[in-house]
């Protein structure tokens, strides 16, 4: 069976595109999805479109031509498909609606010579995959990562670009997936989808991971004396690192010998935190690490006394996920279930496990909750030992979260309601044999019988 899958040139792929080697290092989701339909036996055509200066991401690749490349790792062929570097500069902000055109009708291209079975789309293709679910017989499937604060205007904003986006998202799609991350996607999903259409919200899975044999010297470098309070993600405003970072420093009076703050990250905000510290003298109080491989950001939850998450869009992340399976003593922000964000997530963590904080007031409540971990280590041995008990419900590995969308992508093919468990299996080394599935070479789709509504 043929398998068309197409996504956006993420920031995590773009080192593997530009050296011609398999190396991602980011977007788990994307690259893992990849890897299990590369291993098959089924023909499948990969297409990375360059979305360049989109949603304020800076993009490292400036091909201005679309090019089909080998990658070592890789079996089957990449094309990627180039951005606005593809149109002359004197175009100006024209090149931006250019390239969503050109990138409809190359992927239109990619379908009329493939032929696939199933086309598999990212939302920076929404555009694509509303035309396509509307004028092919092709099934189609919509893949979200998470519900972005610009999708939030989707279902009442009036502008043009949010009827089109209404129309779009209300194609007949065949399933539709998304990333169950804390956003709000199952309540923002009903607003949007057509009724009727399927739709699977899935967590992200976690691989066991041990801890490096050869710790980062920032790391094994940590006072050993005091609370270590651990931050780890983009150095942006909606990650919460101004408060964070502004609540330990109102402990400095009173704390400032019991606790040590770690912020481990980069992004546009880099600067002007290390320039704070400065300003305060306070370098003492905290460490700042650009990046870390991954085995390291494992070493970094282990020395973690707390590990602070502020995610104003949802703490289900990866990083969070990871913090869960550790067993953290885990700092969030509280629920917002006026637009849906963390509901989820009080669902699933039970309010003994994680301390929440108000967004309201949010530094002097989180100075306050670390003021209190730090003068009681025995609640944080609690929290620990909570989190740990809800991580055997919450967490599963990469494996089977893979598994369940191999298999519901060989549903799709079959035409068949395969819908998988909600709940998440526990964390195993092997897998759950109750995932595998058939290659998708071996599913035969039916013919459809109704023709698809444009609706």
């Amino acid at each position: 069976m043929r398998v068309l899958y197409a996504c956006r040139l993420f920031t995590g792929l773009e080192s593997s595109v530009l050296n011609r080697r398999w190396s991602p290092t980011g977007a788990p989701t994307v690259f893992k999805m990849m890897e299990a339909l590369d291993r098959g036996d089924d023909d499948v055509r990969f297409v990375l479109t360059c979305k360049d200066a989109m949603l304020d991401v800076a993009c490292a690749w400036s091909e201005p031509r679309d090019l089909t490349l080998r990658i070592d790792g890789l079996r089957h062929p990449v094309t990627v498909l180039a951005g606005i570097d593809a149109f002359p500069r004197w175009l100006g902000r024209g090149r931006h609606y250019l390239r969503e055109i050109r990138h409809i009708w190359r992927l239109w291209r990619e379908v009329r010579r493939f032929r696939p079975g199933v086309i598999y789309l990212d939302n920076a293709n929404v555009w694509a995959a509303g035309l396509f679910a509307r004028l092919l017989q092709t099934r189609v499937i919509l893949r979200l990562m998470g519900v972005y604060p610009i999708m939030r205007e989707v279902p009442t904003g009036r502008r043009l670009v949010h009827r089109l986006l209404r129309w779009a998202y209300a194609a007949p799609f065949d399933l539709v997936i998304c990333t169950l991350e804390g956003s709000g996607g199952e309540t923002w999903l009903d607003r949007v989808l057509r009724p009727g259409v399927r739709r699977e919200l899935l967590l992200n899975g976690v691989d066991a991971t041990r801890r490096s044999a050869k710790p980062d010297p920032r790391l094994a470098g940590l006072p050993a004396d005091r609370m270590i309070v651990l931050f780890v993600g983009k150095l942006e405003s909606f990650k919460g690192c101004d408060e964070f970072l502004e609540a330990v420093l109102r402990l400095r009076a009173t704390h400032g010998d019991r606790i040590h703050a770690v912020i481990v990250g980069t992004g546009t905000h880099g600067e002007a935190l290390q320039a704070r510290v400065a300003e305060c003298s306070a370098e003492d109080l905290v460490t700042f690490i650009d990046r870390l491989p991954h085995d390291q950001v494992i070493e970094a939850q282990a020395r973690a006394d707390v590990y602070v998450s502020l995610n104003r869009f949802g703490n289900l992340s990866n990083a969070n996920l990871e913090a869960i399976a550790a067993g953290a003593c885990m700092v969030t922000l509280q629920s917002q279930p006026d637009i849906g964000i963390d509901v989820i997530t009080d669902r699933l963590v039970p309010p003994e496990a994680v301390v929440r904080v108000p967004l309201d007031n949010l530094v002097e409540s989180l100075a306050e909750v670390l003021r209190r971990l730090c003068d009681h280590p025995e609640e944080r041995a609690v929290r620990r030992r909570a989190l740990a008990r809800a991580a055997k419900t919450i967490i599963w590995s990469w494996d089977e979260r893979i598994a369940v969308e191999m298999k519901l992508v060989a549903g799709v093919l079959e035409g068949t309601s395969v819908r998988p468990s909600g709940r998440p299996a526990p964390l195993t080394q092997g897998g759950d044999s109750s995932v595998d599935i058939r290659p998708l070479s071996e599913v035969k789709p039916p013919t459809r019988q109704a023709e698809r509504s444009g609706g």
